[in-house]
């Protein structure tokens, strides 16, 4: 029987590889876009998924994100979450702010994603984002897996279970441990046997 990703016991989790993420992001690249319809809905692709890969929103977070909730000054962005009912801040990494700060630049009214007509844009999933896994040969990725590559690449950088847990908006971290307990100790045992591979280190000489 052979085995793909994570713990056999445990469904696995699809997250995006680095490598991945970098095809998808080259095919939303606006400027290959051939007129000016497809630039502007490859650029908000882009920028939705930018969105939920740093800032680990859902699809329709994204979707009704304000600009009075993007505070450039301080780097965070407010949001509120009915499941968990609190405010809550996401800090922006460097690639998000800047990102959004050219999104800025030619976006008018309320929303950071406008609709065509007025208010914002309805997305249970972005059309230009789901066609972008597709061409890169991405079956088994939606806007979904966004959020778990998000929340994979802070747990395998050792970040506190509950940081990740109030950041993706679980109202417990039992969600979020019942989610990742199989990633984290398998991050753990690998990272705990790559001590083998290391030399060991000489005694220290006891200088008397």
């Amino acid at each position: 029987m052979h085995h793909t990703g994570w713990n056999i016991k445990d469904k696995p989790i699809r997250y995006l590889t680095d490598d991945e993420e970098q095809k998808i992001l080259k095919e939303l690249d606006p400027s290959l876009a051939k007129d000016q319809k497809h630039k502007k809905g490859r650029q908000a692709a882009r920028d939705i998924f930018i969105l939920m890969i740093d800032g680990c929103f859902r699809i329709n977070e994204a979707s009704v994100l304000k600009w009075s909730d993007v505070d450039f000054d301080n780097g965070v962005i407010y949001l509120y979450r009915s499941t968990v009912s609190n405010d809550d801040f996401i800090p922006m990494t460097k690639r998000l702010r800047a990102t959004l700060l050219n999104r800025r630049r030619s976006v008018d009214g309320d929303y950071v994603f406008p609709g065509r007509f007025g208010g914002h844009k309805t997305m249970q999933n972005n059309r230009a984002l789901e066609a972008a896994f597709r061409r890169v040969g991405l079956d088994d990725v939606s806007s979904h897996n966004l959020r778990k590559t998000f929340a994979t690449r802070l747990l395998s950088r050792g970040a506190a279970i509950t940081d990740v847990q109030h950041l993706l908006g679980h109202a417990s971290v039992k969600t979020t441990e019942k989610a990742y307990a199989a990633f984290v100790k398998n991050e753990r045992f690998k990272q705990t046997i790559d001590f083998l591979d290391k030399p060991v280190l000489p005694k220290l000489k006891v200088v008397k």
